[in-house]
């Protein structure tokens, strides 16, 4: 099978408030089932066309009303089982992923690559560990026509930290091929580009890959990975660079240009191409030294705190950065600060700004967790976006699950989590406080379910396989031998 890379897919930097991305790898790499056969006289080929071209179910109706030979019969039950499967990993239903898995182990082989892909992309969904490890090593040692696919997989359902580790394995393998690994490497490097600071040997190995292919992408990264360590000549550099490798100069390359200037102390030349770019990109305008800090964008994205105290340092707020202290307060869980940042905010943001829906977003949430929720209520009915219509109404529910289960409604939580799920799928939150409600109604046997089934899915959260203990306990009566 000739396989191919995909090409990247790279997104905006992190130090404008957005999380820079790649999308490295191709996800589907597709194998086709055995060729068909005849069988005692009767000519199976249609069968197994239509078992090709239409799936198993087409071909299992097709089959019914014939004596099909063994071989057709279990390649039908093949890709039934393996459709169930696939439907399972994607859904992280873990308790069904499991057992199709465990009865049927003949089915992970490189023959089967499909299913041993599946198994092997179950396994990563708990974390990169070493059973995910061991399989695929072994994968990649016993089916080298499948190697390389197996290594853009396994990258593209892991974190981007474990690159090194997955590419060295595929380096050791005997489906190694020197040019895809280097392709690799590169896609590899430039995914970390856009999400985490790089040692110098990193930056350096990036920026000599980067040169030779001339790499506008590339080059915009790095100046934004160099912005990161406080480097803003080299930064302006790489900005340069990438634009002159462009055809036309993106916003981010102009934005990463101008922020590069302003650390350097040029604030007269960050201006004058500022007013150069603007026309075509409004949105430069509201760029300022203090807006596009690292170290603000930083704090505001992981450490509500430590935005505010930068925030709170700045002589005034434009209305976004009002927002953003609003978002701040309501992730600290005062809601009723939030309230106030978020009117400041929308008391001098044009409401045609785009900013504005998502602050005023925002502040319905907020007025909704202060408690005033018939305000809040009537806000959410007017918001514009559909899907932040969705997630108020999804908060709502939350919290109204959250407040009942404080009152010691067990019998409302159960009901309200089972239509919560069925509303917007499995959460893990409210999975834990069903499991709690259960045990609380002392319905131990769906409490240790409910349990199971989080302990099986989050194996290394020792929450849950406490809670799962508890249950077990409870369940026969006898905390002697538990704790």
């Amino acid at each position: 099978m000739k396989l191919s890379l995909l090409p990247l897919l790279l997104a905006a930097p992190v130090l404008a408030n957005e999380q820079g991305h790649v999308q490295l790898l191709e996800s589907q790499v597709s194998v086709k089932i055995n060729p068909p056969q005849t069988y005692s006289g009767y000519d199976e080929s249609p069968i197994w066309e239509i078992l090709e071209k239409e799936g198993w179910q087409a071909a299992q109706q097709a089959a019914s009303s014939q004596n099909i030979s063994d071989n057709l019969n279990g390649e039908i039950s093949y890709q039934a089982a393996l459709s169930q499967l696939n439907q399972a990993v994607e859904s992280r239903n873990t308790p069904q992923a499991r057992a199709l898995l465990a009865s049927n182990p003949q089915w992970s082989n490189c023959e089967r690559i499909q299913w041993a892909w599946l198994d092997l992309q179950f396994e990563t969904q708990s974390g990169y560990g070493p059973k995910a490890k061991q399989k695929l090593t072994a994968l990649l040692q016993n089916c080298p026509q499948h190697a390389l696919a197996t290594t853009q997989k396994t990258l593209a359902w892991t974190q981007s930290r474990h690159g090194t580790d997955i590419l060295a394995r595929y380096r050791n393998s005997s489906g190694f091929d020197s040019n895809a690994y280097s392709k690799l490497t590169y896609q590899v490097n430039l995914n970390q580009l856009g999400k985490r600071r790089l040692s110098s040997q990193q930056t350096q190995q990036a920026s000599q890959q980067i040169s030779t292919i001339k790499d506008a992408k590339g080059a915009e990264l790095l100046g934004w990975q160099y912005l990161r360590q406080k480097q803003p000549a080299k930064a302006l550099s790489w900005f340069n660079q990438s634009i002159n490798w462009s055809s036309q100069p993106s916003r981010k390359q102009i934005e990463g240009k101008i922020l590069s200037l302003q650390r350097m102390g040029q604030t007269d030349d960050a201006e004058q191409l500022k007013s150069k770019w603007s026309k075509r990109y409004p949105a430069l305008t509201k760029l300022n030294q203090s807006q596009g800090s690292p170290a603000l964008a930083k704090a505001c994205k992981n450490d509500p705190q430590s935005c505010l105290k930068l925030l709170d340092k700045l002589p005034s707020l434009t209305p976004q950065q009002q927002a953003l202290a609003g978002w701040q307060w309501y992730k600290l869980d005062r809601p009723m600060t939030a309230t106030r940042a978020f009117v400041k905010a929308l008391k001098t943001l044009p409401k045609n700004d785009k900013d504005y829906t998502n602050t005023q977003y925002g502040y319905t949430l907020a007025l909704n967790k202060a408690g005033f929720e018939q305000r809040a209520e009537y806000l959410a009915y007017n918001l514009p976006d559909p899907s932040q219509r969705m997630l108020y109404t999804k908060q709502r529910e939350a919290k109204a699950i959250l407040n009942a289960y404080e009152l010691q409604d067990y019998a409302y939580v159960i009901d309200k989590t089972n239509q919560f799920e069925m509303n917007y799928g499995k959460d893990v939150g409210m999975a834990e406080i069903k499991g709690w409600a259960y045990y609380n109604q002392k319905q131990t046997t769906k409490a240790v379910e409910t349990f199971r089934e989080l302990a099986d899915a989050y194996p290394h959260d020792e929450t849950f396989s406490d809670a799962l203990k508890t249950a077990e306990c409870a369940q026969k009566k006898s905390y002697k031998h538990c704790w």
